[in-house]
Formats: C-alpha cells, sequence, structure tokens
C-alpha cells in the first residue's frame, strides 16, 4: 500500500524488536498499543550530488517531506479503514526534545533506527540509513500501529571495516564512526540565506559515501 502511494521501499517490524530502544522514544512511548512498526522511503537522484549548489538538493528533500507526510496521512486512514488503530510519523519531525547547549535534537522516534530494524537497510558510519538499492538516498517517513504485520528480515549488510571517508571528509570532525556530534554539524550543515531562503549547506558525508550513487 505504502507503495502504491508512492514510497519506493517498505519494511516492517514487530514491535518486539524495539526492546532496546531508548527511553521516551520508543514506539510505546508515542502509542502504548503499538504491534506493528511500519517505514517507508522516497529515493532521491545521485543526479543532485553533481549540482555545484545545493539548492535543488534543498527542493528536494523539502518536497520528499511533503510526499512522506502525505504517504503516511494516507495509510493511516487506509490502515484504519481495517478496523485497527495507526499513527502518522512526521519525516522531519519537530524536536520535543532540544539540548540547546549541545545543539543537540531528537525527534519523537528515529526513523533511521526504526527503518534499521524494519528491514530497509544498515545505519553506516556516517549514521544514515544505507539501501541495498538506493544506497544512502532515502528520505524516510513512518506508521505505528495496533494491526500485528508479518515482519520483513534484518539485514546483515554492513560499512567495509576499512573504511572510512566520510569520518575523514567531514570538514567539522563531526563523525566518529558510531554518532554524530550534532553541535558540531548544525554550524555548517544548514543556513539561511539573505533571502530568506533555507538551504542545506552541507551533504559531504552522504555525497563522498561509496554507496551514495549505488
Amino acid at each position: 500500500m505504502a507503495c502504491s502511494l508512492g514510497a519506493d521501499v517498505c519494511g516492517i517490524a514487530d514491535i518486539k524488536r524495539f526492546v532496546n530502544a531508548p527511553k521516551g522514544f520508543h514506539p510505546l512511548d508515542v502509542y502504548a498499543e503499538t504491534k506493528s512498526v511500519i517505514v517507508f522511503g522516497k529515493q532521491f537522484s545521485a543526479s543532485l550530488f553533481q549540482a555545484n549548489t545545493n539548492v535543488p538538493y534543498a527542493l528536494v528533500k523539502n518536497k520528499s517531506v511533503k510526499l512522506l507526510d502525505d504517504i503516511a496521512i494516507q495509510l493511516t486512514a487506509i490502515i484504519e479503514s481495517e478496523g485497527y488503530r495507526a499513527i502518522p510519523i512526521p519525516a522531519d519531525e519537530p524536536y520535543e526534545y532540544w539540548d540547546s547547549q549541545n545543539r543537540h535534537g531528537r525527534g519523537i522516534l528515529s526513523l533511521k533506527h526504526l527503518g534499521q530494524l524494519c528491514g530497509i537497510g544498515w545505519i553506516g558510519k556516517n549514521t544514515l540509513l544505507i539501501n541495498k538499492k538506493y544506497g544512502n538516498r532515502l528520505y524516510l517517513g513512518a506508521v505505528i500501529s495496533n494491526a500485528e504485520l508479518n515482519e520483513d528480515d534484518l539485514v546483515s549488510n554492513s560499512c567495509p571495516e576499512n573504511c572510512s571517508i566520510c569520518l575523514k571528509s567531514c570538514p567539522q570532525s563531526a563523525l566518529n564512526g558510531v554518532t554524530v556530534n550534532q553541535k558540531k554539524c548544525r554550524e555548517l550543515c544548514a543556513y539561511v540565506t539573505d533571502g530568506g531562503g533555507f538551504v542545506y549547506g552541507c551533504n559531504i558525508c552522504r555525497k563522498i559515501c561509496p554507496f551514495a550513487n549505488i
């Protein structure tokens, strides 16, 4: 159903897979009757990495977020029409949790970790979800539901042990192979132009990754 609405990938996980989710950011913290998590993704063209400006990249990101939110809302309605409950998770979540000192934000749920546990891919050293077909070129959305659904297999792949190109290429040295220092990253990753436009200023960790163009 998600793919018929415009998604390129979709994965499902039983709530039991989320036993190690951090307290306060577990699907059950959002909806206490959650039994299944559904994550879907929309890929964007690798051609965007060839542009000499990130304005086209920002355009596609913003439009993709709207599409994913629309899919989540429509999918929620379809699930409810079958007699179940469903909650849409925003594709670009507003932060309820915000550490102003460290400029560290957390959405109500981590979409990339949901995607990993739903079998869509694995999380790379650049902290991006990597899919076998689309590489790291996926934006994600999700729905949680009390419907009991068959889950997908996990992906066993991982980044090559000797690959550290993203770590070495980050101009802010914000990556350590496990997580990202958001304070350092935010100093460069986005900015507002003098004319009031929002632009993603840096996507080097995504662009330089060997899984950017598969």
